[in-house]
């Protein structure tokens, strides 16, 4: 069809289709894996946490998980090994001991679109038909993760005849839900805290294709890591911190960091906090530090109720200019302590401070 003159050719952006954050990806996995159909296809920047949504899913449903890194696989090695049968004179194949079959569990497919165009032949039909030559998945239900190839990441846009077998679906950064995996996989703190500052928000999923570091979900992974091994050393000289984290994040990332924490040094004694005093700091990214690093210390704390009380009073007493942080606050108790110890606790000033904050929504 040609244009008139004046008109301009609509083209869809296939970044916009099928956008999910971890929360609403995890919903959607979920109602797939109980209906079994259809496929998912997990698409996403590198980094980004796409296998870590299938962990998170497996966790949730309690069942196993099986990862195969796409890329690694042969497509005769998906359908096992050839041998001889002598009685049928014909060829038939063994399993290898690493192909599952089991009645329920996720068989986690990752960087399929970075495999040659055979092995995701071979690939695709055992997530159709759940068996590729010896190979029988039984029960499990089969999930597929790639980068996209824009990316630059070594990834090939899938052939029609295989994309069109799969729900694709988009996975972006959105730091509430991150947030929350984050706490459960106890990342340092300060991470936490700055990348949930007006500074730091744009820097939990920065990534740039045309260079080899960039900060993403999984690289800010690595920097609570090395935080934590320098917390644990002897030797604790900030330059070689600072230079292990650019390795991580890049430079600019890390400088930004860096600059930073020095709000974090600032926060208010914690312990202080915790055994009854209302210590407040008067800038917005202290107290973002503040509420981290109580989350954090609530998360280990053997007296889940005490504890809950405590910063629930905390947070009745704070300054209207943090209630929204009170209300972050309030939220991270629940998911590290559980409504247990919120149903036990005096609740009566909090629900008059924060009205409008339904605990567990």
């Amino acid at each position: 069809m040609k244009l008139k003159k004046g008109e301009k050719k609509m083209e869809t952006n296939i970044n916009e289709i099928a956008t999910v954050d971890t929360d609403e990806l995890l919903t959607i996995l979920t109602n797939l894996y109980h209906h079994r159909n259809p496929k998912p296809f997990i698409k996403g920047t590198p980094g980004l946490g796409k296998t870590s949504v299938c962990y998170q899913l497996a966790e949730k449903l309690d069942i196993p998980r099986f990862t195969f890194q796409a890329t690694l696989y042969d497509p005769t090695e998906i359908k096992g090994l050839p041998i001889y049968d002598h009685e049928r004179n014909t060829a038939r194949f063994l399993p290898f001991e690493d192909m599952p079959s089991l009645d329920k569990g996720l068989l986690i497919i990752d960087d399929l679109p970075h495999a040659p165009t055979q092995t995701q032949n071979a690939f695709m039909r055992l997530i159709l038909e759940g068996q590729a030559g010896a190979w029988n998945i039984g029960g499990l239900f089969p999930i597929a993760t790639g980068n996209r190839a824009l990316d630059r990441a070594g990834a090939k846009d899938l052939q029609t005849a295989i994309a069109d077998r799969f729900v694709h679906l988009n996975l972006v950064s959105n730091y509430t839900s991150w947030r929350k995996w984050a706490i459960n996989s106890e990342i340092h703190p300060s991470v936490v805290a700055y990348l949930g500052t007006p500074m730091g928000t744009e820097w939990l999923n920065h990534f740039d294709p045309s260079q080899q570091i960039s900060a993403t979900p999984r690289s800010w992974e690595m920097v609570s890591h090395i935080l934590k091994a320098f917390e644990k050393a002897e030797d604790t000289n900030q330059g070689l911190i600072r230079t292990s984290m650019m390795g991580c994040v890049g430079e600019e990332a890390t400088l930004k960091f860096t600059a930073w924490l020095k709000y974090y040094d600032k926060m208010p004694d914690l312990q202080k906090i915790v055994a009854g005093k209302n210590l407040y700091p008067d800038d917005l990214d202290v107290m973002y530090a503040t509420v981290s690093g109580l989350v954090s210390i609530s998360k280990s704390f053997p007296k889940k109720d005490a504890i809950v009380q405590r910063l629930i009073d905390y947070t009745v007493e704070m300054p209207d200019k943090f209630v929204e942080l009170g209300a972050l606050l309030s939220k991270d108790l629940l998911l590290v302590a559980g409504q247990d110890s919120f149903t036990n606790a005096n609740l009566e000033k909090w629900v008059e401070r924060y009205p409008d904050l339904i605990v567990g929504g």
